[in-house]
Order: structure tokens, then sequence, then C-alpha cells
């Protein structure tokens, strides 16, 4: 996994009674160039350990980690409070990983379809896969490429 940021973050409040607290980031400190603006990440904050979570956009280009209350305990910190962040990119696979392979070698014809694609499109589907929040998640996205091919 790669540091992609470090330091000190106040944390803030969405207004409303289901408003969400969270950690805010300016385009200078991250910015996703993933679908829909999510980026998934790992990390720290103060001693708490976190994986599989997604920044998210705020709809200006910058994007926030939403703290949900069972963390904010742990951490004893609530909105207007500061706290000590690490974030790690989650790595996503750079080829065709072994278990989507298997997969598509399953499906008479398949591998070589995928093969025919442009690297463009096989890393948009490599990045689909293996952004999945749930194992079942991933399968059901490796269905929906098998779908696709033809």
């Amino acid at each position: 996994m790669e540091l992609i940021l470090e330091g000190d973050f106040y944390l803030e409040r969405f207004s409303g009674k289901a408003g969400w607290t969270y950690i805010p980031f300016s385009k200078e400190n991250i910015s996703a160039k993933n679908p829909f603006g999510m980026l998934k990440v790992s990390g720290s904050i103060d001693e708490y350990q976190f994986e599989d979570k997604h920044l998210m956009p705020i709809g200006d280009g910058r994007l926030f980690l939403p703290l949900a209350k069972q963390i904010r305990k742990k951490i004893k910190k609530e909105a207007g409070d500061s706290v000590h962040l690490k974030l790690y990119r989650q790595a996503l696979p750079d080829s065709a990983p072994p278990e989507l392979l298997d997969c598509l070698r399953d499906d008479p014809g398949k591998l070589k379809l995928f093969d025919l694609l442009p690297v463009e499109e096989k890393e948009k589907w490599i990045s689909f896969i293996y952004s999945a929040n749930s194992e079942d998640e991933k399968a059901n996205r490796i269905v929906k490429l098998l779908e696709e091919l033809h």
C-alpha cells in the first residue's frame, strides 16, 4: 500500500439531525480519479486502525472520510476535535489476478475475448472488480464481465 496522506485534521459535521461526522480533504490534499470520485483507503485515525473505507466526494471536487459513531467512541473525539490521520491507497492489481483468469478460462472463449480488449478497457474492468467492498460483490462483478464479453 502507498501512503498518500498523513497529518492532523479537524473533524467536521454535516448539519442536520442525521448529519455525518467526517474528515474533509482539500483538492490539494487528495483527489480521486475513480468512478464517482470514490477512493478506497486503509489507515489509522489516532491509534484506531481501519481497512477498506471509501473517501466520498463532497460535490465540489473535494473528498471526505465519514467517521461512524463507534469509531468516534473508540478515539474519544467529536466534531471540532483534531485527529492524526494516516491514509494508504488500496492497491489494485495492475494485471488480471489468477482468480479472474480462472473464471475467464472456465467460461469457454471468454479468456480469448478478454485478451482482445484494449489495455485501458482491461484495466477498467480489473479496477471495477477489485474495488468491490465484499467477495460477493467482486463475484457479481466478474459475472457482469463474463456477460459483457461476447
